[in-house]
């Protein structure tokens, strides 16, 4: 079974239907317990990274985390702003993360010919990833993001896309996943990386 992060700071009806339609067993909690009971953990985010910070803290649910994906190695799955948080700061309202990657959060700079947001969809390198099994490489997928992660560890698996820039979509740190992209709005391919995520390990 998955648990869904529940912190009213998450796209949770796009990921209940995609989990609806693999016919995977989830719960929307944000109870320590359920948390502990559940196989692997989707943190998903729609807000932006302070206010999810903010949300988290307020249940306790930064401590529960650390505990479920640090001290006892579950698998999570962060989404777009839920990937972010996953990180060390963001330059977004200049704030701490949960730190359980080394990373931070930079503004996306437009111009005439790169539009902040980045919304729609973009290839993805999909090469060296248990996530992206199955999945060609450089298949598209769906972006709306007006930030990126970026990190110098070396530990960090990264897959990248282009806007402007080589961004990060996706990395992988033993059991901690984050994918700037939406797979809940990427269809098939969406599907496949949710399937492969229940199925890591």
């Amino acid at each position: 079974m998955i648990a869904i992060i529940d912190y009213d700071g998450g796209n949770f009806k796009s990921v209940i239907n995609i989990l609806n339609r693999s016919k995977i067993k989830f719960i929307l909690t944000n109870k320590k317990e359920e948390i502990f009971k559940s196989k692997n953990i989707i943190l998903p985010g729609v807000s932006n990274f302070e206010y999810c910070m903010k949300k988290l803290k307020s249940l306790d649910l930064d401590k529960i985390l650390y505990e479920a994906v640090i001290v006892e190695k579950k698998k999570i799955l962060g989404i777009c702003s839920g990937m972010q948080v996953l990180g060390s700061y963001s330059e977004e309202g200049n704030v701490e993360g949960l730190n359980f990657v080394n990373g931070i959060v930079k503004k996306i700079e437009s111009d005439k010919f790169f539009k902040v947001p980045h919304m729609g969809w973009n290839k993805v390198n999909t090469q060296n990833n248990d996530l992206f099994k199955d999945i060609e490489n450089m298949t598209r997928f769906y972006f709306c993001h007006s930030y990126h992660f970026s990190s110098n560890d070396k530990n960090l698996k990264v897959n990248m896309t282009n806007y402007k820039f080589d961004i990060c979509a996706a990395f992988n740190y033993q059991n901690i996943y984050g994918v700037q992209f939406h797979p809940e709005k990427s269809y098939t391919d969406g599907s496949k990386l949710i399937n492969n995520f229940y199925h890591i390990g």
